[in-house]
This record gives C-alpha cells, structure tokens and sequence, in this order.
C-alpha cells in the first residue's frame, strides 16, 4: 500500500501527523517539504487539498499541480 501524503511528511520531519498541525516550525517545514516535492502527481489533486488543509487549518482545493506549486511558493523561504 502506498504511503500517504501526510504520513511522508510526519516520517519526513521525525514527528507526528497531529505535530505537523500544531507545532509552528514543523508545520512550516512540511509546507515547504510539499512545495519541494518531486512528482507531486504521484498523489492525487484531493489528497493535496486534504493535507495542505489539514496543515492551515482552512479548506483548500488544487485544480492542477501547477497550482500546488504557485500556492506552496511563499512557504519555500526559510525563516531563521
């Protein structure tokens, strides 16, 4: 069975699902792991809006991959 979005990013950053959400640094660590990733179409559309919702809190909808890119962008700078 292929490993799901979120469950890559928590074993990614060593930490729980529930951290990714609730945890400010890891949070932004997996946004930016997400505008990182290559060949995001190995997930489908609903399983990106899923999980960049779970991660902000709000409901989120891609149309396209292009689209997860461009809106992932401004998570793509690491503050220090």
């Amino acid at each position: 069975m292929k490993q799901g979005l979120l469950d890559r990013l928590a074993e990614q950053n060593h930490a729980f699902i529930s951290s990714l959400r609730l945890v400010p640094h890891l949070k932004w660590a997996a946004l930016r792991d997400l505008y990182l990733m290559k060949h995001k179409e190995q997930y489908p559309l609903k399983e990106w809006g899923e999980a960049v919702s779970y991660l902000l809190g709000c409901t989120v909808t891609f149309n396209s991959y292009e689209e997860i890119t461009n809106s992932l962008k401004p998570f793509s700078l690491r503050l220090e």
